[in-house]
């Protein structure tokens, strides 16, 4: 694939920034499927503030993506020629809000987009509250979280969340309660260039002996189930809304364990694809394309894809 050919003002732009800026920066290190090639740029905005300054000055044609954990990309192997957002450096702080309801027992937990989603429930355990343990086991950020209404073993974001305070194009703040989210199954229907900031979650006073022991049971069965000791994105597609889930169809047209290259369909779980050592972008697109296409043949539909997919110039429309 070609590069794509960026103005050279860009260069100028980014040089006259007061934000330090990072150069051809691997993202391979930063995503959970340990694939990709370098963003051309870098930044790790250390407020919101910041943030909102680069959206205002923002130059017309040039893409970014946000980058929290990246536990849900596939990188393209010649990476992304624009500027990428991290978030996890310095958007993570916690704090408990005091909250009237209290009294009834609910805990209101405010978390920056930045922070871990295993951090965030680790935070919550530590003050013995109860309802993120499911995030226990879910790789990536708060704000990666909110964006796919991210859940576990009967657990989902939106189920504990509020309200959520989102960045959009013009650098304006907003703040919307979860009812005007539009949060599904492994989705939300907010704009694809909002940025997530932070958001409030409502726990429970629990005994945190309990809430330990559910973490530790629910880590348990994650080890027993899925494929840990290899780099992955975790489910790679979504479950159908009708039927046998994804991994039944998967096993179902024989690819159990099938391989392209280095990216191999897990034999322990099926609809985990890990990167079996070196993999390249491309092995792993083949290898959705094939599971993609005897699924269908065999009836299952399209699958649908819980990853995101990021071209040279952003993120590619499943």
């Amino acid at each position: 694939m070609e590069k794509m050919v960026l103005s050279p003002h860009y260069d100028g732009w980014m040089a006259s920034l007061d934000t330090p800026v990072q150069r051809d920066v691997p993202l391979s290190a930063r995503t959970t499927w340990k694939i990709g090639g370098p963003a051309r740029w870098l930044i790790q905005p250390d407020t919101v503030p910041a943030l909102q300054r680069l959206l205002v000055a923002w130059p017309t044609g040039l893409p970014r993506l946000i980058l929290g954990g990246g536990s849900n990309l596939l990188v393209d192997d010649n990476g992304f020629h624009g500027v990428v957002f991290d978030l996890t450096r310095h958007l993570k702080r916690m704090e408990i809000l005091s909250t009237p309801l209290e009294e009834e027992g609910v805990v209101l937990v405010q978390a920056e987009a930045g922070v871990g989603t295993r951090a965030l429930a680790h935070f919550a355990r530590s003050h013995g509250l109860t309802g993120a343990e499911f995030l226990g086991g879910i790789p990536g950020s708060v704000g990666g979280a909110l964006r796919m209404n991210a859940g576990a073993y009967g657990g989902e974001v939106r189920t504990i969340l509020v309200e959520c305070d989102l960045l959009d194009t013009e650098g304006r703040v907003q703040t919307r309660p979860v009812h005007q989210l539009g949060m599904g199954y492994r989705t939300t229907q907010v704009p694809a260039d909002w940025i997530f900031l932070s958001a409030r979650f409502a726990l429970r006073r629990g005994d945190p002996v309990v809430i330990r022991e559910r973490m530790r049971t629910l880590n348990r069965t994650r080890r027993k189930s899925q494929p840990l000791r290899f780099p992955s994105a975790g489910s790679t597609f979504k479950n159908p809304p009708t039927g046998p889930k994804a991994w039944q169809w998967i096993e179902s047209v024989g690819l159990r364990g099938a391989r392209e290259g280095q990216a191999q369909v897990s034999e322990q779980h099926c609809n985990f694809l890990i990167n079996r050592g070196g993999a390249l972008a491309r092995e792993m697109r083949v290898l959705i394309d094939r599971i993609r296409e005897r699924v269908d043949k065999a009836g299952g539909g399209v699958l649908a894809l819980e990853v995101g997919i990021v071209g040279p110039s952003g993120l590619i429309t499943d």
